[in-house]
């Protein structure tokens, strides 16, 4: 017989801003109605304080916050009349899904947030799959802890994970986590288990080098490392543990928060769950371990800060449940939407899909040849042919004449409002290796040449698409005004020559320098998300029969 999976009481998602929270809890709404949220009898939507990054660790802590708030004796009246947290937290299973970031390496979904990537599978919902639903469909089925416990979950919202959740079982006390072994130059990039024969933590790396993962023990005979997955569990004892160390309690009016100067410490610098409190964990962590894998990983919490926090911070337990057969595919970055899409139709399928091509939510007319490698396709419309020179991602896109992109162009149209309000269509024209976060001065690319390069070719100057707010050594293509707002998405035709500047005509170029153009930062608060969705649910109608709906 089956295990039927116990309820949680709260399935939180957190979202960087209260714009990027307003489409969130819409999609959860939608999901809610439609009966594939049943196993969570509340569902919240939490965004960072202020649209300030609280940081992984920030925001866990604030979303236990809210919800020792939620629960809340009525007639209590003053705080100290309120029972403790670990007592509150005790009574309740906790499920959360961290989502926010601006999806900076990921553009083409900058607006709508990783964790809503529309993504291939077959389903009988007239939703479609996303990432989240992958997610959820196995994070809801985790076992849970004893009766009495509590239990909190925190997964990470940029990979889906493929594992059976029944063999993620968590220990009685302190944390959870799970792990995989990877080969050591592939974990360098992640967090690193050093674990003790039976389990016990004995240090978390924090993207170590294959020779530090060697020196610290982290590699088994197999020459093997145990690679941190972003999933984990524990229980009340150290959820209340983690917000004393951060000054978490109740205020006079009973309401329960941090104190002033800490919130302004955690919105100011980032609290990272992976750094600032697991690298000082670990049965053989030290004051100067945590000290030096924090600095490392680019913590700017000062040393007297950290220092103090070691303690109570280090006090608890952590195990790791390694996963004998587990896949990860992350969905951070354009590279990874490509590979990490492939991969799951292959694991989907059992086999290797017949092209390189993942082609998602779109309507292909019949007999339109869509060809050439490495590209991603999705919420598009393809009555003419399209081809592709390798390293491609269309989405949103109504292709209704021949259509070439060329090695490593991206093109996806957002619809959304202009500055006056008025309805617009983005154009995004990018680089399959562009990243939105790089800075000028380190090399950021646009349509894969160097952005100042680039806007040199067309004419532009720096003060033509960056406010003078933004100081020159903070300058990214993500605060760049470079994309066209156009009244109709069939213009975006006008806009292909951005992939070659350099063959743009001068018509070209001056109907680009007196365009209305915005900035990915701009676009992400502009876009209108309900038309995104409904514009899948639209094609999507016509693809799943109705004897298969939901």
């Amino acid at each position: 017989m089956d295990r039927m999976p116990q309820p949680w009481d709260y399935l939180v998602v957190t979202a960087s801003s209260a714009a990027q929270a307003d489409s969130y809890e819409r999609q959860l709404r939608l999901r809610r109605e439609t009966g594939l949220l049943s196993q969570a009898r509340e569902v919240l939507v939490v965004p960072d304080p202020g649209g300030r990054r609280a940081g992984s660790g920030g925001s866990t802590l604030f979303c236990l916050a809210d919800i020792i708030n939620l629960q809340q004796l009525p007639d209590a009246g003053t705080s100290a009349n309120q029972p403790p947290p670990e007592d509150v937290l005790r009574r309740l299973r906790i499920l959360i899904i961290h989502a926010g970031g601006d999806s900076k390496r990921l553009p083409a979904y900058g607006p709508c947030g990783k964790l809503f990537v529309p993504l291939p599978g077959e389903t009988c919902s007239a939703l479609g799959w996303t990432l989240f639903d992958r997610m959820a469909s196995s994070l809801l089925s985790l076992p849970a802890r004893e009766q009495g416990a509590g239990q909190v979950v925190v997964a990470s919202g940029d990979a889906l994970l493929l594992f059976d959740p029944d063999a993620f079982q968590p220990a009685p006390g302190g944390v959870t986590a799970l792990g995989s072994y990877a080969q050591p130059e592939a974990a360098r990039r992640h967090g690193v288990f050093s674990v003790a024969g039976d389990g016990t933590l004995r240090l978390y790396l924090q993207k170590p080098s294959p020779e530090e993962q060697q020196r610290m023990g982290a590699v088994d005979r197999s020459e093997r490392s145990v690679l941190d997955l972003g999933l984990m569990s524990f229980d009340a004892a150290t959820a209340a543990a983690w917000l004393k160390a951060f000054d978490f309690g109740y205020g006079p009016d009973a309401a329960f928060g941090c104190t002033a100067a800490m919130r302004e410490e955690i919105l100011g610098r980032g609290l990272d769950l992976y750094r600032e409190i697991c690298c000082a964990m670990g049965a053989e962590a030290t004051p100067e371990h945590y000290l030096a894998a924090t600095g490392a990983s680019g913590s700017s919490w000062g040393e007297q800060a950290l220092a103090a926090l070691f303690p109570a911070l280090h006090r608890v337990p952590m195990r790791v449940s390694v996963a004998r057969r587990c896949g990860f595919l992350h969905f951070g970055t354009t590279r990874q939407l490509v590979e990490s899409g492939l991969a799951l139709l292959e694991h989907d399928q059992g086999a290797a899909p017949a092209s390189s091509r993942v082609i998602v939510n779109c309507e292909v007319g019949s007999g339109v040849a869509v060809t050439g490698s490495g590209a991603w396709i999705e919420g598009c419309r393809i009555k003419a042919p399209v081809s592709f020179g390798g390293g491609n991602v269309l989405v949103g896109v109504d292709v209704t004449e021949p259509l070439a992109l060329p090695a490593e162009a991206c093109l996806d149209v957002w619809p959304g409002f202009s500055r006056h309000g008025t309805p617009v269509c983005f154009v995004r024209c990018h680089g399959f290796r562009d990243a939105f976060k790089d800075k000028v001065g380190a090399g950021a690319l646009f349509c894969g040449k160097p952005l100042l390069e680039w806007l040199g070719v067309v004419g532009a100057k720096p003060e033509d698409v960056w406010s003078g707010d933004v100081p020159l050594e903070d300058r990214t293509l993500w605060d760049a005004r470079v994309f066209p707002a156009e009244r109709s998405s069939a213009e975006y035709r006008n806009w292909l020559w951005m992939y070659d500047p350099g063959s743009a005509t001068a018509a070209q170029r001056l109907a680009w320098l007196a365009a209305d153009r915005y900035s990915a930062a701009e676009i992400a608060l502009r876009s209108d998300q309900s038309a995104f969705h409904d514009r899948r649910a639209a094609i999507r109608e016509k693809a799943v029969p109705p004897a298969r709906r939901r």
